[in-house]
């Protein structure tokens, strides 16, 4: 099983976008969305309606009142102010450190499991073929992103296992924090995504830095090239003397941005179709070449 990460250092680069095509153009695959504070993918893939497992990457402090004295230990000796004067525990303050459940002379504390997001297992239709998807929600706020990202892709590899899928085509998070080093995992091929500006160049050294650090191998995409072609080439440049693969260059293109407004998949559209399609027989090829 080989699996195709894409990322990008910066939002914006058209990462997900060009995820959706890729999906659409290969064969058969598995698609994931790791972008777990904000999963774009499906709304571009349209899943069906699942019910999401849900996730849970810490504990919460639980009251009951009935057995609770009032004492106050607990509320002075939260160093989180999580426990009002009316003995009412705050979710949002609460860090989970069970402190508070130690010192209850009464046990009237309890921990319980705290609610951080959910995680999903679908199906969406694609180009004619019924292709499996999984993404996550991450609740605003909460941490742990790494894990719940973890978890999506041990989901979607223990799906691929059983049922013969052979690769999967995911969509990162931008940046280099802790949902993209999760993502890295298992990856076969990374597809570093990026726009030819200042910024752009900056964070694709970043990425490809972190890349190295993991040991992933890496194939290079300019989307929007000729906004600035001197940066563009400088780009290739520096893919070149890095021994980086480059899979193409993308044109900015008014068209594709209206149907990725509207919802769809870019190479639903022909002439997107056949400005993609050398750019994924390009990765494919790539992709064959890693063990």
């Amino acid at each position: 099983m080989k699996e195709l990460l894409v990322l990008s250092g910066k939002g914006g680069t058209g990462k997900t976008s060009l995820t959706a095509s890729f999906v659409s153009l290969a064969d058969q695959c598995i698609a994931c969305d790791y972008d777990v504070d904000a999963s774009n993918l499906p709304i571009l893939l349209k899943p069906d309606k699942t019910q999401g497992q849900e996730f849970s990457a810490g504990l919460v402090a639980v009251l009951n009142k009935d057995i609770c004295i009032e004492c106050g230990l607990c509320r002075d000796l939260c160093r989180f102010d999580a426990i009002s004067s009316e003995y009412q525990i705050s979710e949002l303050s609460c860090e989970g450190c069970a402190f508070c459940a130690e010192v209850c002379p009464v046990e009237a504390i309890e921990m319980q499991d705290r609610s951080s997001g959910r995680w999903f297992e679908s199906n969406s239709h694609v180009n004619g073929k019924l292709v499996p998807i999984f993404y996550a929600e991450l609740r605003p706020g909460e941490e742990n992103s790494g894990l719940l990202v973890a978890q999506v892709k041990s989901a979607a590899r223990k799906k691929a296992q059983q049922e013969g899928y052979s690769l999967l085509i995911s969509d990162g998070s931008p940046g280099i924090g802790c949902p993209v080093i999760s993502s890295l995992v298992e990856a076969s091929l990374v597809l570093i995504v990026t726009e030819p500006s200042v910024s752009g160049f900056h964070d694709l050294k970043r990425v490809q830095e972190l890349l190295e650090l993991r040991g992933v191998k890496s194939i290079l995409l300019i989307n929007k090239a000729d906004l600035n072609l001197p940066a563009s080439q400088a780009m290739e440049k520096w893919a070149q003397d890095n021994g980086i693969p480059v899979a193409g260059r993308i044109p900015y293109s008014k068209e594709l941005a209206a149907v990725v407004s509207g919802g769809q998949v870019p190479v639903s559209q022909p002439e997107l179709h056949e400005l993609i399609l050398p750019v994924w027989q390009k990765i494919r090829k790539e992709l064959e070449k890693v063990n």
